[in-house]
């Protein structure tokens, strides 16, 4: 009978609440629950007119507005005045060398690369391939003179010449040359000795003929032969200055231009307004005389002489190439002048008349050494991707692949998770193994950046860079063999080791490499394999892989985060944020993957204007 009380209550109850007008669920609330939340206010974010100000010309110039340029916008009584405030200046912004300048500082965080100190040894750096070239001392009779560290071979003193010495020491009157010298246009030096003759070959201890033009012989190598010229305005040769440090700090260095040219070039597309795709597509980039002639020496010692007699790389006001701002007058050696690098490098291939526009990502260049025994003509060119200090800095191919992939496709390597297994490792890490996890991805990535390597064959004081298979560098399969005397010996004993037939990176049978030794530098992704979700179309080379990317919409989405998170100052999560990336990318792309557009839609966006 308990129910009936139970009953009752519940009717005593319903009584009370109705007396006091209050339904269950209000008493339960007032008794037991928080009062509501009063009604939310919305955030007043948005910053004053001078903050955005400062903003803009920070982020764009890496300086602060003037104090006039604060008064203006603070005396704006309007939002359309400040607003017109803000367009003026984004375009003087834009307009400035100063911007230029932020663009190198922001391509060096980017594109960041290493010092270029392979071929630098000991106390000597011979990175340039090039003779090289001192200064007498103040205290001789021919102080201020250059001369040639090679002019009497090894055992002697070559600075005897300097005090009108000859090779043991008894007085005689050196050979003296006025030169007008590729690194000074404008200018005349003085030579002494054989060094600034027109002397262009000589015959060695066994009566064979040297070509002087190519890095030979003696303890400096690489080293111009004894008696050698240095070739029609000293461009076989190099004053170097700074012999006894690897640094790369100082301009009046030239290791220091082939880490700056990554940077300058993406400052360059900046600044002229050109495809940023044209870092990866492009047949073209900018250099100083500096940076020029490392290119001229490279096709020389890879033997090509065809700029031998050319007197127009070196002469800054040759043509109204397009240059940076900061060094606009046209006689500038030191201007980051630009130029299509097969013009300077005949194994850099540019593969079209002109300049490579983001238009012309068809430029092909097939090449299979599975099917031919012939040579290569080079490799195209690829902006970035064939840069001598980027690919000089990252020295093994699955590394620049792996920098690569995270620089323009915005890709990430971790270790795998710890409860994820693999298959087996019996070979290839790019099939088994841990390694697999990263490898999947690399290997075929990496088969592009195969023919760049360095070379202590032809020197046994240091290394030179050279594309291997490609020019005078045939590969042979005593490279190959690992037997004396090339026991240890790198590359070709490294390649041995690591480009393994019927593997993930060199997709070649023992027969092809058989038939033909250079079947291993395969450097075409086959069609069979898929990168970024993306089938290659069998261009050879660094190429190849930046037609990919930016044909997969990596690249774009990549720079869309790059470009948010240097302007707006947040960085974006391709996990929660995928829709607004890929938004920023079709903006991107509608504007031609260039920076200015890009830069004014990113300016008009409403998060520019939040902060607290």
């Amino acid at each position: 009978m308990h129910w009936h009380l139970h009953l009752k209550r519940a009717a005593l109850l319903a009584v009370l609440f109705a007396a006091f007008g209050l339904t269950g669920v209000d008493a339960h609330a007032q008794q037991c629950g928080p009062e509501a939340p009063p009604p939310a206010v919305p955030l007043n974010d948005q910053m004053s007119g001078t903050r955005v100000l400062r903003r803009l010309v920070l982020g764009l110039t890496g300086t602060t507005p003037t104090v006039e340029q604060y008064e203006a916008m603070a005396a704006a009584t309007t939002p359309e005045a400040r607003e017109s405030i803000l367009r003026s200046m984004l375009e003087a912004a834009l307009a400035s060398p100063k911007f230029y300048e932020r663009m190198v500082n922001f391509g060096h965080e980017w594109l960041a690369v290493g010092a270029y100190t392979t071929g630098a040894a000991g106390d000597a750096y011979q990175g340039d391939m090039s003779g090289h070239l001192f200064k007498c001392d103040a205290n001789t009779a021919h102080a201020g003179a250059y001369y040639a560290v090679h002019e009497f071979g090894d055992s002697k003193d070559p600075a005897r010449q300097c005090q009108d010495q000859d090779a043991d020491g008894n007085p005689a009157v050196p050979e003296v040359h006025q030169v007008e010298p590729w690194w000074a246009p404008g200018t005349t030096v003085t030579v002494l000795g054989k060094a600034g003759s027109d002397v262009t070959q000589v015959t060695d201890s066994k009566g064979q003929p040297v070509d002087c033009g190519l890095a030979n012989g003696g303890y400096y190598d690489p080293m111009l032969p004894p008696a050698c010229g240095c070739g029609p305005n000293l461009v076989w040769c190099s004053p170097l200055f700074g012999l006894h440090s690897n640094s790369n700090y100082d301009f009046g260095m030239q290791r220091r231009h082939p880490y700056e040219e990554p940077a300058r070039l993406f400052a360059h597309l900046a600044w002229h307004d050109r495809p940023l795709s044209d870092l990866i597509l492009g047949n073209y980039s900018v250099g100083t005389n500096w940076l020029r002639a490392l290119y001229v020496r490279f096709g020389r010692q890879m033997g090509n002489g065809a700029l031998d007699k050319n007197t127009t790389w070196w002469r800054p006001d040759a043509d109204n190439a397009p240059r940076d701002p900061l060094h606009p007058t046209p006689d500038d050696p030191q201007a980051w002048r630009e130029f299509v690098v097969e013009d300077l490098e005949p194994f850099h291939l540019a593969l079209t008349p002109n300049r490579a526009r983001s238009g012309s990502i068809d430029r092909t260049y097939r090449f299979d050494p599975r099917t031919t025994t012939d040579a290569p003509q080079g490799i195209p060119t690829a902006g970035v991707l064939t840069m001598i200090g980027s690919l000089s800095s990252f020295p093994r191919e699955r590394v620049r692949a792996a920098r690569f992939l995270e620089m323009f496709a915005c890709q990430s390597f971790s270790p795998p998770p710890a409860d994820v297994h693999f298959p087996p490792l019996e070979v290839d890490p790019g099939t088994g193994g841990t390694c697999l996890h990263c490898h999947r991805t690399l290997d075929p990535a990496a088969i592009s950046f195969k023919r760049w390597d360095f070379n202590p064959a032809q020197s046994s004081y240091v290394p030179w860079p050279f594309m291997p298979g490609v020019g005078r560098y045939r590969i042979t399969k005593e490279w190959l063999s690992g037997q004396y005397p090339y026991i240890g010996t790198s590359p070709g004993y490294r390649w041995k080791n690591a480009f393994v037939p019927n593997t993930i990176l060199t997709p070649v049978t023992p027969e092809q490499v058989k038939a033909n030794p250079e079947a291993v530098l395969l450097d075409t992704m086959p069609d069979t394999y898929t990168l970024l979700g993306e089938h290659g179309d069998g261009t050879m080379g660094p190429l190849g892989f930046g037609k990919l990317v930016v044909r997969s919409g990596e690249f774009d989405r990549c720079v869309a985060r790059k470009m948010y998170s240097m302007f707006i100052g947040r960085d974006l999560n391709p996990a929660t944020e995928k829709g607004f990336i890929d938004k920023l990318a079709r903006e991107f792309v509608a504007g031609d993957r260039k920076l200015k557009p890009f830069i004014r839609y990113l300016f008009e966006q409403p998060e520019l204007r939040r902060g607290l």
